[in-house]
């Protein structure tokens, strides 16, 4: 089954966002609640190029990513500025953070499958 052109286009400026995001989050922020190690994991960005949910994984305790969650959605406006200027779009769009769980979620699988392991040897 081919993808239509628009699909490509989309998957194309999903990953130029997603890299000129982690870009811009690694050498532009300075803010102290954003830690070195910010991974932006996935971008989903609407049909329409209006708005743009970014999934950062975040490397901390609860309150660490919390932090870090606040200040990248409080300067949203300065990555999306700069974002902008480095990716070209008719449209930019609105972005908003989130974390990205799905690491921890997958080593509490992890973890819950060797006690299931371990019980039934």
């Amino acid at each position: 089954m081919h993808k239509a052109p628009h699909q490509f286009q989309h998957e194309r400026i999903t990953e130029d966002l997603r890299r000129e995001i982690t870009w811009t989050i690694a050498n532009k922020m300075r803010d102290p609640r954003v830690p070195d190690i910010v991974s932006v994991t996935e971008i989903k960005l609407a049909d329409d190029n209006r708005n743009a949910t970014v999934f950062v994984s975040v490397y901390g305790t609860e309150s660490e990513k919390k932090g870090a969650l606040i200040a990248l959605n409080r300067a949203c406006p300065y990555i999306q500025k700069v974002v902008a200027e480095r990716v070209s779009m008719r449209h930019f769009p609105k972005l908003l953070f989130k974390i990205d769980d799905s690491l921890d979620r997958g080593m509490k699988i992890n973890e819950l499958l060797k006690e299931i392991q371990d019980d039934l040897v």
